[in-house]
């Protein structure tokens, strides 16, 4: 009988804590965490209004819409056409309405319309698919060695996006762009209003100094002349010769320094755009800097190397400075790195172009749409992709834990090292370093949480044997 128990237990020994099999990734809960992580997670606030709202569609945002929500309408192909319709939809609008409220970002109701039927071609595509091959794809069969490779590319990707040199300088600043006042030259940016006065110094001017202008107190002017004093002209028309737009081009890429000073009052407080109060530029996306507004806030967008040519990535906007019937005095100022802007001597906003975060190699982001959130990428997107491939990484290398807390403790785990390094050695704001690590810990737990062994996988070598060894224990068991 000692030796029957001894014979049992051998052949019911192999008692692991992991099942090392091919995995089988669930992909409703993945397809939803990519809406939320594309569309729903914002890098900026601005007050939400409906004048944001823009009703254009092209084929890139056709695209764009395709790639994100059609994962979910396959992963909904296991219940009724009707709820992909509905969800669809209901995560669209929600993603449309928050975006009134997100910097850089265009609500459109095409969008809502485009994301809902992405989403139904996602699951029409999915039953065509199951019922020509048999082959449900509500799950996605991830051979091991694939995913073990995912392992590698988290953690390349994770330094690709870590090492790179912030610069906030004017090198990539444009001489031949033009100066104009009330609107883009191409005409497309109007501004309604009135500068009364305007001027431009190559350096960045002391808050005492600021104040001291915004009171009038005499003798409060910098010694040294500005380099261009702005006399109003017809909006959207250059207003110096080539020459004069030459020398304050080379003065400020000499000094990588500026103080903008303007005296305005806006007939409109419904404008968005920005409307160019300002603008140094070539068209609507290409310019040096910007001063303009939206609604009753303040943006300024300046060009370096960080900022991109837009000078949006990121643009500095100010809270709700403006109203009517009054004359405002404005200063830009900008020390080289930190740019803050003043209306009547109180700072209302300022921003850091040379702080260090995540940023994609230029060559890989030069190839990239421009229809993409790339700043929204830089600054969580990719971060949350990486996350989730480490995760799935890690199971495929040591197998699915059996117990559910020890599989999500994996995926927190995998996750906080993507985003805690991220921030360690990538962030210099810590509010950003906590929300990109609590993303990617999030991201780990999705990834965790989706991931189930492949129960049409071949059985494991040797795990024949062993059924063979049990059923011949048993029968000698009965005897």
């Amino acid at each position: 009988m000692r030796q029957r128990f001894l014979v049992v237990v051998s052949a019911h020994t192999p008692l692991k804590l992991f099942r090392l099999t091919r995995l089988r990734l669930r992909l409703l809960l993945p397809s939803i965490a990519l809406i939320v992580a594309s569309t729903m997670v914002p890098t900026e606030l601005r007050h939400p209004s409906l004048a944001y709202i823009r009703n254009i569609f092209t084929a890139a945002d056709f695209v764009s819409n395709l790639v994100v929500y059609m994962p979910l309408g396959i992963a909904l192909s296991g219940s009724s056409l009707i709820r992909a319709f509905l969800v669809g939809l209901s995560l669209s609008t929600s993603s449309e309405v928050l975006q009134l409220g997100y910097v850089n970002r265009d609500p459109s109701l095409f969008d809502i319309a485009s994301n809902t039927c992405d989403a139904v071609v996602g699951y029409l595509a999915a039953m065509f698919w199951r019922r020509a091959t048999g082959y449900n794809p509500v799950s996605l069969r991830v051979y091991r060695p694939l995913a073990r490779a995912a392992i590698p590319i988290a953690i390349l990707g994770t330094m690709m996006l870590l090492f790179h040199r912030p610069r906030s300088d004017f090198s990539n600043w444009d001489p031949t762009y033009h100066l104009a006042i009330g609107n883009e030259l191409t005409g497309n940016r109007p501004w309604a209003g009135t500068i009364s006065e305007a001027a431009i110094y190559p350096f960045a001017m002391a808050p005492s100094q600021i104040n001291d202008l915004t009171s009038g107190k005499s003798g409060s002017y910098p010694s040294e002349p500005p380099i261009i004093r702005l006399v109003p002209t017809g909006s959207g028309r250059p207003l110096f010769s080539k020459a004069e737009e030459l020398r304050l081009y080379d003065t400020l890429v000499r000094t990588n320094q500026l103080t903008l000073l303007v005296s305005m009052r806006t007939s409109n407080l419904e404008q968005t755009g920005p409307a160019r109060i300002i603008t140094y530029s070539q068209d609507r996306t290409h310019r040096n800097f910007t001063l303009g507004q939206i609604r009753n806030s303040l943006s300024f967008r300046l060009r370096t190397p960080e900022s991109g040519t837009n000078g949006n990535d990121p643009s500095l906007i100010s809270g709700p400075v403006l109203s009517l019937n009054h004359t405002f005095f404005v200063a830009e100022v900008y020390d080289g790195r930190v740019s803050k802007l003043y209306v009547d001597g109180k700072c209302v906003g300022q921003v850091d172009l040379g702080a260090k975060r995540p940023r994609l190699p230029k060559r890989i982001s030069a190839w990239l749409p421009g229809s993409l959130p790339i700043r929204e990428m830089e600054l969580g997107g990719a971060q949350i992709l990486f996350s989730g491939l480490f995760s799935l990484g890690i199971l495929a290398l040591v197998g699915i834990p059996r117990r559910p807390s020890t599989r999500l403790f994996a995926g927190a785990m995998a996750g906080a090292a993507i985003g805690g390094t991220t921030w360690v050695f990538g962030v210099w704001e810590p509010s950003l370093g906590i929300r990109i690590l609590l993303e990617c810990v999030a991201a780990g737990l999705v990834i965790v949480a989706s991931v189930e062994a492949d129960t049409a996988a071949p059985p494991a070598p040797g795990s024949s044997l062993l059924s063979r060894l049990d059923l011949h224990v048993k029968a000698r068991l009965r005897q």
